[in-house]
């Protein structure tokens, strides 16, 4: 198609999202992102936040679904979708929408820890994911941290943190 402007969007929702369906049951959902452009001010030689912009995004199809569910107020998003301006308004019809990894820790249905998915971790799994080379001589274990006041009553949080990949997908202990 010609004519369109692929644009790329960055800022927070602003609102909650609505989901509808059309007439043939197709989701669509309709957020507003404010994006907030940064601008050098030379009296006072630093950054400072522009006047904000408002975008109104639209998703369609499985991604309107995805978005109803998992955006809230103030998330902040990437969004990447054709632009065009409608009486003064900026509206963007999102092929691609996804949180801000630089403001937010997302996990994927099948990446989410046991613990915060609600379940206490399966012991059987835990032992058998150990690769053979690691079931060797043990090092003695490093004194146990303290357990933070809200933490959920499983050995989870007693565990000592591992410096292999898989401790990534654990929830960052420090408060945000």
């Amino acid at each position: 198609m010609s004519g369109e402007t692929a644009a790329v969007v960055r800022g927070r929702v602003y609102g909650t999202v609505q989901l509808r369906h059309t007439e043939r049951g197709t989701p669509a959902a309709r957020f507003t992102v404010m994006q907030v452009p940064r601008e050098y001010d030379r009296a006072r030689g630093q950054w400072r936040d522009g006047d904000p912009v408002p975008v109104i995004c639209t998703v369609t199809g499985p991604l309107a679904r995805h978005v109803a569910e998992c955006l809230t107020d103030a998330v902040h998003v990437i969004a990447t979708g054709n632009v065009a301006v409608r009486d003064n308004v900026l509206y963007l019809d999102s092929a691609q929408v996804g949180v801000d990894l630089a403001q937010h820790v997302a996990y994927v249905d099948d990446t989410l820890p046991a613990v915060l998915a609600g379940r206490a971790p399966d012991p059987a799994l835990r032992a058998a994911a150990t690769p053979a080379h690691r079931a060797g001589p043990t090092r003695p274990a490093p004194a146990a941290r303290p357990a933070p006041a809200s933490a959920p009553g499983t050995d989870w949080w007693r565990t000592t943190p591992r410096s292999t990949w898989d401790a990534v997908t654990a929830p960052s202990r420090t408060r945000r």
